[in-house]
């Protein structure tokens, strides 16, 4: 059971398929690997050690010493720096690699959604029901952006509003915790 931001980050991670680190960035595994992706994105061929590093460090907004801390063991993050690190790592692997995958395959332009429908305040007699909704490329690539630079809320934030805007209508809810979101 979901509700449409889950149903649409599960669908949208469905059809990119774009690999990430799913263990916590709180969780030391976590933390090496970002740093480990960060430190690949950042080596060029020719470096002198630990200069990739010293890049990867500069681009999370932290000293190289405190990096080698990090990854040493040394010393944890706090939550303003793993805020800079993970950000640092959707800006440099997640989202290059997820626009290479968007643009590769193209926003969907059709869009089969499963749901309680709200459409301007009126609910349809058939309280849970499937609709498919045509000519949304424009709408899904606004959805797409909202979901890789602000995450599965601001996604389906943007659906519903793109959703209104395209059918004309002030408002359009898809409501209920067993939303399904489908590209057909």
């Amino acid at each position: 059971m979901a509700d449409l931001a889950a149903a649409l980050d599960a669908a949208l991670r469905a059809h990119y398929s774009v690999p990430e680190v799913r263990t916590p960035i709180t969780q030391t595994r976590g933390l090496q690997a970002r740093m480990n992706q960060l430190e690949k994105a950042h080596t060029r061929k020719g470096d002198r050690p630990g200069a990739a590093t010293a890049r990867a460090a500069k681009a999370a907004g932290v000293s190289p010493r405190t990096w080698q801390r990090w990854r040493k063991g040394e010393q944890k993050p706090g939550p303003k720096l793993l805020a800079k690190l993970k950000a640092a790592y959707d800006k440099n692997i997640k989202r290059p690699k997820l626009k290479r995958k968007v643009n590769a395959k193209g926003a969907p332009n059709r869009v089969t959604v499963t749901a309680d429908i709200n459409w301007n305040g009126y609910k349809n007699r058939t309280p849970h029901r499937s609709t498919t909704l045509g000519g949304m490329r424009a709408v899904m690539v606004a959805t797409i952006r909202a979901w890789a630079n602000e995450g599965p809320q601001a996604a389906a934030d943007a659906f519903e509003a793109g959703v209104a805007d395209h059918h004309n209508t002030p408002s359009v809810a898809f409501e209920g915790d067993d939303v399904e979101v489908e590209f057909p």
